[in-house]
C-alpha cells in the first residue's frame, strides 16, 4: 500500500490561506486521502522534490511550471488543481490617490518585491500594457519586504510593492492603497503541480485531493474573513488576528480565490505574457502542456 503523499508548501503566506484550510477543516480525511505538509526552507524546494519523489506533491506558482517547460519542453510537471486565480499583490503609497493610475510611478521612489519574482513580472507587464517602459521607474530591488517597510516608513520610499498582511500593517500605520494587482483580472498565480507520471499511479489520491480543495473552496466563499482569520491564525503566530482579518477580507473582496480548481486559460495567457515580457521563459508555452485537468468535476 502506498504512503502517505507529502504536500509541499512553497513558503508561508496569507495568500495561500485555502491550503492551510484543507489541513484544519478535515478536508483530506473527509475524502480518505492521507496527505502531509512538507516545508521547504526556500521557494522551489518543493518542486525539486515533485521532479525527483513518486510521493511529493508541491503547490506553488504556474510560473515555475512554465520555467521548467521552457528550459525543457519534454518536462511532465503539470498544473492539475488552481487554488489562487488572481495576483494577491498591492501597490501601497504614502499619500492618497484614488484615481491612481500606472503612470503614477514614473515620479516615484518605489520598491518592488523581490523575494519570488513573479510579482515583478507581473507589474511590468501592467506598465508595458500602459506604455510605460519599466526601466524609466525610479525602482529599488534590493530590499525585501521588512526593509522595503522601513524604508517606507522613513520616508526614504514612496511607495511599495507588498502582499497581505504587510499591506494592512502599513495602510493602520498611515499608508494608503492605490493598487490591488488583482484588479487586472485572472492570473494563474497557485496550484497544485506534479509530474504526470504521478497523476496517472495514484490518481485515485490526486482525485480525492482536489476533491478536498474543491469543497474547501467552497468553504472559503460560504464562510467570512473572520472565520477564516480563526482557523489559519495559528499559520501566523507573529500576527494579531485583527490584522489578519482585514486582510484576508481584502482578499475576498478582491477575488483572488478560485470558485473551482479549474485552470483559468485566461490566467496563464496573462502569467505566460509577464514571464515572457520579462524575459524568464522564452516561448508561449501552451496551457495544454504545463495543465491536466483530468480530476476537475
Amino acid at each position: 500500500m502506498s504512503g502517505p503523499i507529502t504536500l509541499y508548501e512553497n513558503f508561508r503566506a496569507l495568500f495561500y490561506t485555502p491550503f492551510y484550510l484543507t489541513f484544519e477543516i478535515g478536508a483530506f480525511e473527509a475524502e480518505g486521502v492521507s496527505v502531509v505538509m512538507g516545508e521547504s526552507d526556500t521557494p522551489g524546494e518543493g518542486a525539486k522534490a515533485s521532479l525527483e519523489r513518486d510521493d511529493a506533491i508541491s503547490w506553488g506558482g504556474p510560473m515555475r511550471v512554465l520555467h521548467f517547460h521552457d528550459k525543457d519542453p519534454t518536462s511532465d510537471l503539470v498544473c492539475f488543481c488552481e487554488v489562487v486565480g488572481g495576483d494577491p499583490f498591492h501597490i501601497i503609497g504614502n499619500k492618497p490617490n484614488p484615481a491612481f493610475k500606472l503612470t503614477d510611478l514614473l515620479g516615484v521612489r518605489f520598491g518592488n518585491f523581490i523575494e519570488a519574482v513573479t510579482p515583478w513580472l507581473c507589474l511590468q507587464e501592467d506598465l508595458r500594457r500602459e506604455g510605460i517602459n519599466p526601466a524609466d521607474l525610479n525602482r529599488f530591488d534590493g530590499n525585501t519586504v521588512p526593509e522595503n517597510m522601513e524604508a517606507f516608513k522613513a520616508g526614504k520610499l514612496d511607495a511599495v510593492q507588498v502582499l497581505e498582511p504587510y499591506a494592512e500593517m502599513l495602510l493602520c500605520d498611515g499608508g494608503h492603497l492605490w493598487f490591488e494587482a488583482s484588479a487586472r483580472g485572472p492570473c494563474a498565480y497557485t496550484s497544485y503541480y506534479a509530474r504526470r507520471q504521478i497523476l496517472d499511479d495514484r490518481s485515485d489520491e490526486l482525485q480525492a485531493m482536489t476533491n478536498a480543495m474543491a469543497k474547501t473552496l467552497d468553504w472559503v466563499h460560504s464562510h467570512s474573513a473572520i472565520e477564516l482569520a480563526e482557523v489559519v491564525s495559528p499559520y501566523f503566530p507573529d500576527f494579531d488576528i485583527d490584522l489578519i482579518t482585514p486582510a484576508i477580507e481584502r482578499y475576498k473582496q478582491g477575488g483572488i480565490w478560485n470558485k473551482t480548481p479549474m485552470l483559468n486559460v485566461q490566467g496563464i495567457k496573462r502569467l505566460r505574457a509577464g514571464l515572457l515580457s520579462g524575459g524568464l521563459i522564452s516561448r508561449e508555452i501552451p496551457y495544454d502542456e504545463i495543465a491536466d485537468m483530468r480530476f476537475v468535476k
